[in-house]
């Protein structure tokens, strides 16, 4: 994302956007389709196409930094939706759409590498609410709904494949507290 967003800077500061919607190639192979820049200094761009495969449709670059892209597709499949980068490094995307079938809503992640999505739903009919994965690989979910009727709340996964769970509900009304299931299989919890 930061390649394309240097790109257009390049692209547009070398007269490419002087002109209303002039179309353009650099000599890497990116292309530029309705490259212009606004009197107050905003870039924008209809479509440009990396070398690489990756396509970005509806591109402003903000005279502070801030990109706004209104689709992004990857080379893998990945459609990105809503695509917004801050100055401070933050990236947010409204919707994610993987290959695998897998769509993510709300997402953003922070410079540190801290990931937070609101909601992520599965193939399957799971879906999870409040996402937050950390670098080290831990992954906090708020709410797991699973296609049985299974609900979880402030589920954790860690890097060593270890589970926690606050409290977990049953289609037939059982519940249970404080669950840990071991990276063996082994489950420990409270029930009522």
């Amino acid at each position: 994302m930061k390649q394309m967003f240097i790109a257009v800077s390049l692209l547009l500061a070398f007269g490419v956007g002087c002109a209303e919607g002039q179309d353009r190639q650099s000599a890497d192979g990116t292309k530029l389709f309705g490259a212009r820049t606004l009197k107050d200094g905003t870039e924008k761009t209809e479509r440009i196409e990396l070398p690489n495969g990756e396509k970005y449709f509806d591109v402003t670059v903000l005279p502070d930094g801030t990109g706004k892209v209104g689709r992004v597709e990857l080379p893998n499949g990945t459609k990105k939706f809503d695509f917004t980068t801050l100055p401070d490094g933050t990236v947010k995307a409204g919707r994610v759409e993987l290959p695998n079938g897998q769509k993510q809503f709300d997402v953003t992640t922070l410079r540190g590498g801290t990931e937070k999505v609101g909601r992520i739903e599965f193939l399957n009919g799971a879906k999870k609410f409040d996402v937050t994965t950390l670098p080290n690989g831990t992954v906090k979910a708020g709410r797991v709904e699973l296609p049985d009727g299974q609900k979880r709340f402030d589920e954790t996964s860690l890097p060593d494949g270890t589970v926690k769970i606050g409290r977990i509900e049953l289609p037939n009304g059982i519940k249970r507290f404080d669950v840990t299931i071991l990276p063996d299989g082994t489950v420990r919890a409270r029930g009522r």
